[in-house]
């Protein structure tokens, strides 16, 4: 797995609040980086499907217009970031799926991050619709943040850190080790499990000590701590809450359980309901080196 290098920060724009509340994560991360920014705005391709239901409006011109509108205000946005900020921006207008356009971007543009707001769900709705954020993160072929609403703590206030038994936990170290390096923040790392098996937990808690001193070695402050619990996103998420720390990092895939099952992904849990913005990291393939990967690769015996 390579490490986080961030040049290039995709964020997506629909003028609500909590794109709003993303565009100021990834202004900040731009900063502190150096990376140039890429705001788009995806029309829904509903728009160019002529219809004469509800008397929506549709048609080519229609759509040229909508693009055109929405292109200038992107402009002027970037025109801003760049004039208060110093930070390179670009824009951009796609039709088409959201998830699917921007996931696309990200490919074709070489995208390092993509930070993006969602709205979050609940009830029936959550399990079987999920978020355009969610499809991201299930899709794009580089880490996403995801924000909520406005977040009560600076997003460099510390990373929460979970370690779970399932093989992919540890691949996320390395990255919430350059994001460490980046905000110059602490480490919170918590071991989780909902195994009662004495065996389990033992085997946690020493895989928290090892990522412990693995941290502690290369000079990132952390603090540490295991939990024994049920539901582990409500866990996590409460733990954050507690630490007021500004990110969550969780993978992008888990192992399979009836929790998951009922209630959705554990990623699409957090990221349905966590009010402090959460980092998805994309899980290495089956067969992918990950030489590259000095926690995962066994630096660290497990």
């Amino acid at each position: 797995m390579k490490k986080l290098k961030i040049k290039k920060i995709l964020v997506p724009v629909d003028f609500s609040k909590t794109a709003s509340n993303a565009l100021t994560q990834a202004i900040f991360i731009a900063r502190l980086t150096g990376a140039k920014l890429k705001l788009v705005h995806i029309v829904s391709g509903e728009y160019a499907i002529p219809t004469n239901e509800l008397n929506i409006p549709y048609g080519a011109a229609f759509y040229t217009k909508l693009q055109k509108s929405t292109l200038a205000s992107l402009d002027k946005l970037a025109k801003n970031i760049q004039k208060e900020h110093g930070i390179e921006t670009s824009t951009d207008v796609k039709s088409g799926v959201v998830s699917d356009a921007i996931c696309a971007m990200a490919k074709k543009g070489k995208i390092s991050l993509i930070v993006m707001g969602t709205h979050g769900m609940s009830g029936v709705k959550e399990f079987f619709t999920g978020s355009n954020a969610y499809k991201v993160i299930n899709h794009a072929p580089c880490p996403v943040i995801s924000v909520q609403q406005k977040p009560e703590q600076k997003i460099d206030s510390g990373i929460i850190l979970p370690i779970r038994l399932e093989m992919n936990s540890r691949e996320k170290v390395d990255y919430v080790v350059e994001l460490a390096k980046v905000f110059g923040c602490k480490v919170y790392i918590v071991g989780f499990t909902s195994e009662k098996n004495k065996e389990h937990r033992f085997k946690i808690k020493q895989y928290v000590k090892q990522v412990e001193d693995y941290l502690t070695g290369i000079g990132i402050e952390n603090k540490s701590t295991t939990i024994f619990a049920d539901n582990f996103t409500k866990e996590i998420i409460q733990y954050a809450k507690t630490m007021n720390v500004g990110l969550i990092a969780i993978m992008n895939e888990h192992d399979f359980s009836i929790d998951q099952l009922v209630k959705g992904s554990y990623t699409q849990q957090f990221v349905n309901h966590s009010k402090v913005p959460v980092l998805s990291i994309p899980a290495v393939p089956i067969g992918e080196d990950v030489s590259s990967n000095l926690f995962a690769s066994g630096d660290i015996p497990f």
